[in-house]
């Protein structure tokens, strides 16, 4: 947490290269491999925003963690749909294909719902996305519903920063 700290004292004098961390962090944070390394998301961009409160606009930051997130989201997504693409759990052992179909038969009942929900709790963040992508649900309804939970999500992460002191 300390070089984070640093990092934003380092180029706080320069937002467009802040406005680029966040972003890049709001990426990693949605991005299944990426996420596991970094410290948690919500502490870490709420330092950020904190950080440049003064020094950018909050709809430039809005935007930067909305896209970030996005972008992830659908980056996991679409991972899953390579790892599926020609024999979907074929690749998988045996014992895996009644659990997967549960998961699959849940996510196409309640799929959207549950995917704009998992934006808000950290596991969930990358793992849905993943899933839902090894299950091929619509693209169009995928697209549309990570890009609003990420937009409520950039939201709230604002709201809670906005009501901190700046340091």
């Amino acid at each position: 947490m300390g070089e984070l700290t640093q990092i934003i004292a380092k180029y706080g004098p320069h937002p467009e290269l802040l406005l680029l961390i966040i972003f890049l962090f709001s990426l990693g944070k949605s991005v299944i491999v990426v996420s596991s390394v970094l410290p948690p998301a919500s502490v870490t961009l709420l330092m950020g925003i904190l950080a440049s409160k003064h020094a950018l606009p909050a709809g430039h930051l809005w935007a930067a963690i909305t896209l970030g997130a996005a972008l992830g989201s659908l980056l996991s997504f679409h991972c899953g749909a390579l790892l599926c693409r020609n024999k979907p759990m074929a690749w998988l052992p045996a014992r895996f294909h009644a659990p997967l179909r549960k998961a699959q038969l849940a996510l196409q009942q309640k799929g959207m719902p549950l995917l704009f929900a998992s934006r808000f709790l950290a596991v969930l963040r990358y793992t849905v996305p993943l899933v839902a992508g090894m299950l091929a649900l619509p693209r169009k309804q995928v697209y549309l519903t990570t890009t609003l939970s990420a937009a409520l999500w950039a939201v709230a992460l604002l709201a809670v920063a906005h009501l901190l002191p700046s340091f």
